[in-house]
């Protein structure tokens, strides 16, 4: 599909999106490894008055993000894990990797104040939930501002673990058990005590 697919789809539903807000999101697998395409669609996007949104694991450099980001509104960034240690056993990647997930919301903070940046952050049992993470969470989110808008919890489940046993690959994660929407909500209750606006995505 080319970007002017794209922009024939958005065109389909402009009547409709455009007095509500409403945009074009770009997500995953990684959007930001298609840089260009990427930038044409946003581009054209904003041409519509439609709103742009990034939703992104981190990937690239400067010279990548800088194609991407003046035609951005909001950014959803996924951040695996305050320690590296800990993103690199989540994620699959290296602990290089996930540290550019960091420097893409400090990068947008420096130079793009006009978007609006938030975090995406999974909770795991006894893994993401734990004090020592989300003060790190809190006290990296507040570095944010103020481009910063809210931490998105995730509650995790096991929907993926299919996949991988369709292709008869190691579940890495097996054994996590999905995250119980009680003590989701105490998640949220922690963050906010801290200061840092948090939302609870739906179970």
């Amino acid at each position: 599909m080319s970007d002017r697919d794209v922009v024939g789809v958005l065109k389909k539903y402009e009547h409709f999106l455009s007095p509500n807000d409403g945009g074009v999101t770009f997500s995953g697998g990684e959007p930001l490894l298609q840089p260009t395409f990427v930038k044409s669609v946003f581009e054209k996007a904003k041409d519509m008055g439609l709103t742009t949104c990034l939703d992104t694991s981190g990937h690239g450099n400067p010279r990548i993000w800088s194609k991407v980001l003046p035609q951005t509104d909001y950014v959803m960034l996924c951040i695996k894990g305050m320690d590296l240690k800990l993103a690199s056993f989540i994620s699959g990647v290296s602990e290089e990797n996930n540290k550019r997930a960091r420097e893409l919301a400090k990068y947008i903070r420096d130079n793009y104040k006009n978007i609006k940046l938030s975090l995406r952050w999974v909770l795991m049992k006894d893994t993401t939930d734990t004090d020592k993470e989300l003060k790190a969470l809190a006290s990296f989110a507040k570095e944010l501002s103020p481009v910063f808008t809210h931490v998105e919890l995730l509650p995790y489940h096991v929907l993926g673990k299919e996949k991988y046993e369709m292709m008869n690959l190691e579940y890495p994660l097996e054994g996590m058990e999905p995250y119980d929407y009680q003590d989701a909500v105490e998640v949220k209750e922690k963050l906010e005590s801290m200061g840092v606006q948090a939302i609870l995505a739906d179970h």
